[in-house]
């Protein structure tokens, strides 16, 4: 199984210290069969208020997932298939938030992975995403 992380458990993570030991012992074993999407780092860098914040995120976390090549930019026919979907469900000019996580949902369906998440909308686009395969936080190791 590969794992893809949504934004909300690192955030969850750099707020909660008990989070963040959550998330350390998850990687401690999944970091090898886990991948990072660029949506999500892009939201993670948004977030990042300061330089210093900045460095912090890329030095800590995007890096660790660069130097593997686990961070994947979504493909073109991803950008497609969300269109679809948030004209299917009558949410075109919703906010970001909502288009980049139909977005992670539709690339993780295209490559198999299944999203690590607390956000319960992600189980709401299952019957738009069929496939689609997310648990909440932590998985047991397998």
């Amino acid at each position: 199984m590969i794992y893809t992380l949504d934004t909300n458990i690192f955030i969850d993570a750099l707020r909660q210290p008990s989070e963040l030991d959550r998330l350390k012992a998850f990687l401690s074993w999944a970091l090898p069969s886990t991948v990072l999407s660029s949506i999500v780092a892009a939201e993670l860098t948004a977030g990042a208020r300061s330089e210093k914040a900045r460095r912090l995120l890329d030095d800590a976390l995007l890096a660790a997932f660069e130097r593997r090549a686990r961070i994947i930019a979504p493909s073109a026919a991803a950008w497609r298939r969300t269109g679809a979907v948030l004209a299917r469900t009558g949410t075109t000019g919703t906010s970001a938030s909502r288009q980049n996580d139909v977005l992670l949902a539709v690339q993780a369906h295209e490559q198999g992975w299944t999203i690590v998440t607390r956000d319960a909308d992600f189980r709401a686009l299952r019957p738009h995403v069929s496939g689609l395969q997310v648990i909440a936080p932590f998985p047991e190791r397998a």
